[in-house]
């Protein structure tokens, strides 16, 4: 082989290794990207929520009705620009219900500053009871509607795959803007529904 195919040959080999380093390292750097994607959309593995509540996806713009409470109050159009914490019991209030309008009121209480940014409703379908009455004689903020069954303000709050509305003691949360826009479990860690109302109220700068 002369000099010339010799130094022709070197160039070749000295070529191919470039070209191997440079595709290296594009695989290199692609990698967590081709990974991420596939991990997305092939075995669709998607990071959990930050929210310890369930989104509602889209959030549905809450039309109220005109609510008479039994205080005989009446509230038009919701509650202002307040968060607003909805529980509703279809057959009246028994023991998880009794349970979740006290972690809701303590709720409310442990954010500080910021209480006076959320109002909590009970919505009762059946004509409160005498012990329920005396219950809530230690809720004074709470807003309290008995026997109530509109089902225009009820679908509102209807999830798919869930019971209907006031059948469990689910948590249903509705923004300033009046947008429902997350919900909770009967059943419930309450310090993790107070965290995650810590922050949106801390991101929110309406209500």
């Amino acid at each position: 082989m002369s000099e010339t195919e010799n130094q022709t040959a070197e160039e070749s080999g000295s070529l191919f290794w470039h070209r191997v380093k440079l595709v290296s390292l594009i695989v290199i750097f692609a990698s967590p990207f081709i990974g991420g994607w596939l991990a997305f959309y092939v075995f669709e593995l998607r990071p959990e929520s930050g929210n310890y509540g369930q989104l509602v996806q889209p959030v549905r713009k809450v039309e109220w009705p005109l609510l008479t409470d039994v205080n005989g109050d009446e509230h038009v159009d919701g509650f202002g620009r307040k968060w607003t914490f909805v529980m509703f019991a279809a057959d009246g209030c028994a023991e998880r219900c009794y349970e979740n309008l006290y972690y809701m009121r303590q709720i409310r209480t442990l954010l500080g500053r910021n209480t006076m940014r959320l109002q909590n409703l009970f919505v009762s379908g059946r004509p409160l009871s005498d012990k329920t009455r005396a219950f809530l004689r230690e809720y004074p903020n709470l807003v309290v509607i008995e026997d109530y069954r509109d089902s225009e303000l009820l679908q509102q709050f209807a999830l798919d795959g869930e019971p209907a509305v006031g059948a469990t003691n689910k948590l249903y949360l509705v923004d300033p803007d009046r947008n429902f826009m997350m919900h909770y479990p009967a059943v419930n860690e309450q310090d993790r529904v107070l965290e995650d109302l810590r922050k949106l109220m801390k991101l929110s700068q309406i209500g």
